[in-house]
């Protein structure tokens, strides 16, 4: 194949995309504004200190699992579940919020906040799921 393909961006999504269009034969090239790679997925280095710009966690790891499959690589590392997520701390308040993937342990920490929260997360979650079943094939796939 000689098709030439140019990728706009190396953060995730572009790098990603380069690689399997290479592995399908095409010629890639990437351009990106900023002096290194990795998009979302940089660091800050400040007075001694390393900041990560990108996410916290990783959510949808199966999606990192298809990708090293199709393009015949090894992750290069393993995902650990975590649980809680992450934790949360507002000013002034002494409580400390987790994020919890069990939705029972969620709202019972919410519970003086929110009556009735683990009705609403359902519902809310019930309404995320069908957009998601919705969309994915079009914003992820």
């Amino acid at each position: 194949m000689n098709k030439k393909v140019l990728v706009i961006g190396s953060g995730i999504a572009g790098l990603s995309a380069a690689l399997r269009l290479a592995k399908r034969g095409y010629q890639v090239e990437i351009v990106e504004k900023n002096s290194k790679a990795g998009g979302r997925l940089n660091q800050l280095k400040k007075d001694g200190f390393t900041f990560d710009l990108g996410p916290s966690f990783f959510s949808m790891t199966y999606e990192f699992e298809e990708f090293a499959r199709d393009c015949n690589i090894e992750m290069p590392f393993r995902f650990i579940e975590l649980d809680p997520l992450y934790s949360v701390h507002f000013s002034g308040n002494p409580k400390t919020y987790r994020l919890y993937k069990d939705i029972h342990k969620l709202a019972e920490q919410f519970r003086e906040e929110e009556p009735d929260f683990e009705a609403k997360m359902e519902k809310y979650l019930k309404k995320c799921a069908q957009l998601f079943d919705d969309t994915v094939d079009i914003v992820i796939k």
